[in-house]
């Protein structure tokens, strides 16, 4: 398994959170995991809304707990809301952490497809949050997992 240093957790967190955001007031919270769902860092800008840390590490874990980013995720809760609330409640009594069907949470990969963890955004849009992650996970030469499984629900 491929550990993440504290200079690429670092870089993780400052190139999140030196992107450009839907408006210039919004303050981000930042969440890296590692391929258990450990956190690795977990952290918020100042003025940041305090719960918005919890909701990054949220969407950290629920990349880690059910295999794919949150947007594939989010895809699942609307096409699947039985199974996605039945999935939700297991992983709440099993990891203390439902999951987050939002964008914002994206797998991290090396270079031969091996599960490095997750990096997940809150406080801009869910778009917005997506690309933050995206664009850290990449500026550190790992590779970012949006996509998901490519399949039919």
């Amino acid at each position: 398994m491929t550990a993440l240093t504290r200079q690429q957790l670092n870089a993780i967190v400052d190139f999140a959170f030196a992107g450009e955001r839907i408006h210039s007031t919004i303050k981000l919270a930042v969440a890296v995991v590692d391929a258990s769902g450990h956190t690795l860092i977990a952290t918020r800008e100042p003025e940041a809304p305090a719960l918005l840390l919890d909701i990054a590490q949220s969407k950290a874990k629920s990349c880690i707990a059910i295999g794919m980013p949150t947007r594939a995720i989010m895809d699942l809760a609307v096409k699947k809301p039985t199974w996605f609330a039945s999935a939700s409640r297991v992983a709440q009594t099993s990891t203390g952490t439902a999951l987050w069907g939002a964008l914002g949470g994206v797998i991290m990969r090396d270079s031969e497809g091996v599960l490095v963890g997750a990096v997940a955004v809150a406080g801009d849009t869910g778009a917005g949050d997506e690309a933050h992650a995206k664009a850290a996970i990449e500026h550190i030469g790992l590779v970012a997992d949006v996509e998901g499984l490519d399949v039919e629900w």
